[in-house]
């Protein structure tokens, strides 16, 4: 192989969303062999680079499930929701009371509208049923603490969006809303819809997605999707698992990511799954 392609949420970090110490060693020590690395991920750059140290040897990244693509940190591509998009998204979570995130390709975020704080306290304070992840947890506390994540309208560029974010403590509530956003948020009005977990689910532009990201980048390095390796746990992995040469599912993966994956980690993201097959298999 002569790259890898590895997600981030539940494949590089774990479920507290922190990148193992000793990974950025054996990253290295991949790269040293001449496989470049690739982080394919639903954050976007500036998220990453919040979570993944500037030293680790990162060749290109897919942002936002597809919808940013950069080679090094020069933008090849981007696909953002257009404004009338963005009016039906907020419309549908005022409705409905909804916890949403806003991200950009410049600024990244998560962003959500001050006009909206009352009700989405109100959720958020609720005590979160016992299926909440560690991550989605700490995401709670980060939003109800932040001073930059509550914005006023003219703070943002709507033609800027190319990511939202939903979230709910209550399961049921969740579940109300992802049959809600299958229903509405049709392949006919442009929306690529994902779930990640049982308490959130987000949406990108369709067509645009971790796979044709990838196509995008390997196109500009030169590389055939056949000598990528892809790394992965869930949904909005699985266009890349689809068409890389090789993929493999995380231990804690999705049973339908490991279902159609070519082999699965011994381990999970919490045991440093990832870096135990890198080593075994690359070093």
């Amino acid at each position: 192989m002569k790259a890898i392609a590895l997600d981030l949420d539940g494949t590089v970090l774990n479920n507290a969303g922190e990148f193992p110490d000793s990974l950025k060693e054996t990253l290295q020590a991949v790269h040293d062999k001449g496989i470049k690395i690739i982080i394919a991920t639903g954050r976007s750059l500036p998220m990453i680079h919040t979570k993944v140290p500037r030293d680790v040897p990162v060749d290109g990244y897919v942002g936002a499930s597809g919808m940013t693509v950069h080679h090094g940190d020069t933008l090849l591509s981007r696909t953002a929701f257009t404004k009338k998009q963005v009016e039906f998204v907020l419309s549908q979570v005022r409705e409905h009371e909804m916890y949403y995130e806003m991200t950009t390709s410049e600024h990244g975020g998560p962003y959500t509208f001050n006009e909206d704080r009352s009700y989405i306290e109100k959720d958020l304070t609720q005590t979160p049923d016992a299926t909440v992840l560690e991550y989605e947890n700490i995401g709670t506390a980060r939003t109800l603490n932040s001073t930059e994540q509550w914005i006023d309208p003219e703070d943002i560029d709507r033609s800027d969006i190319i990511k939202f974010y939903f979230f709910s403590n209550s399961k049921d509530k969740l579940e109300s809303w992802a049959e809600l956003l299958h229903e509405r948020f049709t392949t006919d009005e442009g929306f690529q819809i994902y779930r990640t977990s049982d308490h959130n689910s987000e949406i990108m532009v369709y067509g645009t997605d971790k796979g044709t990201g990838l196509l995008t980048l390997l196109e500009k390095m030169d590389i055939s999707i056949d000598e990528v390796h892809a790394f992965g746990d869930s949904m909005n992995d699985i266009p890349m698992f689809k068409i890389a040469g090789k993929s493999t599912a995380m231990a804690n993966g999705k049973e339908d990511v490991k279902a159609i994956a070519d082999d699965v980690t011994e381990f999970s993201c919490d045991e440093d799954g990832l870096e135990q097959y890198l080593r075994k298999h690359y070093l």
